[in-house]
């Protein structure tokens, strides 16, 4: 008989230790990665819904403010019958402070040398809140 053993090819503790160090890399990797979608998915909750609060600004009698803070109850209530109480505490807690540039002329025509075919009127209205937005009327 022959006493030489054969050797069974097996992983040694040391390979074993690495696959774990890199097995647990990769998965802190990945639980970053997932936590930086959400907290992506959360800002991006927050700003659509602060558009749509903004949405409630852009009427006509917003050109008459500038410099204050108002709420979107106080621009609503003389286009809209707001009865439900809910409701009118919901728009009086959507706060913005409202900023609108005087209007600039925009010439337009066929050539610089020219005088222009018409000239429209423009300013801007800037809303400013946890997600300031930026909105332009033309005239």
């Amino acid at each position: 008989m022959n006493n030489t053993y054969k050797y069974q090819h097996a992983f040694t503790l040391i390979e074993v230790i690495m696959s774990v160090i890199i097995v647990g890399i990769v998965v802190m990797g990945l639980l970053k990665l997932q936590a930086q979608n959400v907290d992506m998915a959360e800002y991006l909750l927050k700003r659509g819904n602060s558009e749509l609060d903004n949405a409630l600004f852009l009427t006509k009698k917003v050109q008459r403010y500038t410099n204050d803070k108002k709420n979107a109850y106080d621009l609503l209530v003389d286009e809209f019958s707001i009865k439900d109480f809910e409701s009118r505490d919901i728009l009086k807690k959507i706060e913005k402070k409202i900023n609108i540039t005087e209007a600039l002329p925009v010439p337009v025509g066929m050539d610089e040398n020219e005088a222009p075919i018409f000239v429209f009127y423009t300013n801007e209205i800037l809303l400013n809140g946890d997600y300031p937005a930026r909105y332009y009327t033309f005239k």
